[in-house]
């Protein structure tokens, strides 16, 4: 336009522009990025410990949509004798009784990196290895359990020291591969794990029943931790 025109254009303007729009975009990026942080933070809170919340946000590609295909361990408790439990207590005891029972059991959980799948009603599930990957997953399930049972024995005195009734568990562990992301309705969904390998961890929990026993895993997982 000089050339041919003999027009001169003012470029400080559009430089300017240039310039501001390079900064709103950048400052709309991160604060987007920290949006989702803070969203995927709030969604994993009361399902995975603190450390692997951080580890998440920092890296969500870590968190993959979706579901894959993965070997993981899956862990189940459940409470023996819930029925005639919950008929001899007062609802309000009850709830009090159970909010400090899974307390405990999940921390035991968090404790060993394990990532809590949901209560079933007086049950627990737990995945191990999920959603950041970890090699010693086996191992870390079967400690988890071991310190459950510990807790559980701390939490017996409490209770015949106040009168109540002794809750007593079976815990079934067993390691494979499993679907593990994000299921259900696009309105709501869950971060949980199916498959075989998950039906199986719960059939072994029942067996304790059978056995007499409170603590079974998988011939799956014994291979893994058996050293």
């Amino acid at each position: 336009l000089f050339q041919a025109e003999g027009l001169w254009l003012n470029v400080v303007y559009p430089t300017l522009l240039a310039a501001l729009a390079f900064a709103s975009t950048t400052l709309v990026r991160y604060f987007s990025t920290e949006s989702e942080k803070r969203h995927i933070k709030a969604a994993f809170q009361f399902y995975v410990p603190p450390a692997v919340v951080e580890e998440i946000a920092a890296d969500v590609g870590k968190l993959r949509l979706g579901g894959e295909k993965r070997e993981l361990t899956v862990l189940f408790s459940d409470i023996r004798g819930f029925t005639s439990l919950s008929e001899a207590l007062a609802p309000e005891e009850l709830v009090k009784l159970l909010n400090v029972y899974f307390t405990e059991m999940t921390a035991k959980i968090f404790d060993h990196k394990g990532s809590l799948d949901k209560y079933i009603g007086d049950a627990i599930m737990a995945v191990f290895g999920a959603p950041i990957a970890d090699a010693e997953h086996p191992r870390l399930a079967c400690r988890a359990a071991l310190d459950m049972m510990r807790a559980l024995e701390g939490l017996q005195a409490g209770w015949r020291r106040d009168g109540l009734p002794e809750l007593g568990i079976g815990i079934g562990i067993n390691t494979g591969p499993m679907i593990v992301g994000n299921m259900g309705s696009v309105s709501r969904f869950n971060y949980t794990v199916v498959g075989d390998a998950v039906n199986l961890a719960s059939l072994i929990e029942s067996l304790n029943k059978t056995y007499g026993t409170s603590l079974l895993v998988s011939e799956y997982t014994y291979e893994r931790v058996k050293d």
